[in-house]
């Protein structure tokens, strides 16, 4: 499965990170798989929609919502979803939240830095091509980001093409393939 990606960091007030917009683009034969299982709904496509991706939103909360935030380095969780928007755009489907961050950064001082992506790497999710993370509402001047490309080694790729991951998901494989978001501050 392949999601396509976008996102941007949320700023408030004095350079504070305070979510993670993010965009998700599901490819079409997944999109196809959520489609038929919306179009049972009673309620019609668009309700069923909704509830197909609400459940799957609520499967990947105790995962962060597959975003790996760092802050200096160490892990930190973020808050669950308040709210989402999925529309279906030429037969797939379209995903769109904030994802709110849980403790308070300040991109001035901090090192940030965030990961989306399936530890498992059964979901391929890679940034549209060409795509620039933004920083949007307070940001200090000098404040930039940058997508870093992951560089895997020849056993990484070996183990990711390995049929062993398909009987036995390994949680490690999937970060060794994910873009990275860094942001920095002069």
């Amino acid at each position: 499965m392949w999601i396509d990606l976008k996102s941007k960091i949320i700023i408030e007030k004095k350079s504070q990170v305070s979510a993670i917009y993010q965009e998700w683009l599901f490819d079409d034969f997944f999109s196809a798989s959520l489609i038929e299982e919306a179009s049972q709904d009673p309620k019609g496509l668009k309700a069923g929609i909704r509830a197909v991706v609400k459940e799957i939103l609520d499967n990947l909360k105790p995962h962060d919502y597959f975003t790996l935030v760092k802050v200096d380095g160490q892990q930190i969780s973020s808050n669950p979803i308040e709210s989402f928007e999925v529309k279906i755009l030429e037969n797939r489907v379209w995903l769109s939240f904030s994802l709110p961050i849980m403790d308070q950064v300040n991109i001035t001082v901090q090192k940030f830095s965030y990961s989306i992506f399936d530890p498992t790497y059964y979901i391929e999710m890679l940034y549209f091509e060409n795509e620039t993370v933004t920083l949007v509402g307070d940001v200090a001047k000098g404040c930039s980001s940058k997508i870093v490309q992951p560089d895997p080694s020849t056993e990484a790729v070996a183990l990711s093409q390995s049929p062993r991951l398909d009987k036995i998901p390994d949680q490690s494989v999937g970060h060794i393939f994910a873009e990275s978001v860094i942001i920095k501050c002069q």
